[in-house]
């Protein structure tokens, strides 16, 4: 794996995302540059995939923002959204394959429920890990 800015990934994905989607998404972030050794293709992959779920998952005039920061030699990314967030008893399963949490959206949103089984199965191939914080009616941050 070849080493990356962090930051230069996350903005080239938000300028990806803001142009399918219309949405404001913003990137915060105190360090400059944060190197990562990842795979470049996959780990935008994981990127576009949690911001297309932060924008189907919430409304249009509602803020997205990425978080980024480094903790030793580990880096943290935050896709934070104001959105219908997800119920506690089916946070520990959003990352099962084909499972969704409301199968009646499904028709609404697309998808069949890959989306965070794949983003799962990218990040620990690189090492990492992801996990998510949400509450009903607040919404959502995923952490890788």
């Amino acid at each position: 794996m070849k080493s990356y800015v962090l930051n230069d990934l996350v903005e080239e994905v938000v300028i990806m995302a803001e142009k399918y989607s219309d949405r404001t998404i913003t990137i915060e972030s105190k360090i400059y540059p944060i190197e990562i050794k990842a795979d470049y293709s996959r780990l935008k992959q994981v990127l576009l995939n949690l911001i297309d779920n932060a924008i189907k998952y919430s409304e249009p005039d509602t803020p997205i923002v990425f978080k980024l920061n480094q903790l030793q030699d580990k880096a943290i990314i935050q896709i934070c959204d104001q959105g219908y967030g997800i119920p506690l008893q089916q946070q520990a399963r959003i990352f099962e394959r084909f499972y969704r949490v409301d199968d009646s959206r499904s028709h609404t949103t697309g998808g069949c429920g890959l989306g965070l089984s794949i983003v799962k199965t990218l990040v620990e191939g690189m090492g990492g890990s992801v996990s998510v914080q949400s509450k009903l009616g607040e919404g959502s941050m995923f952490y890788n």
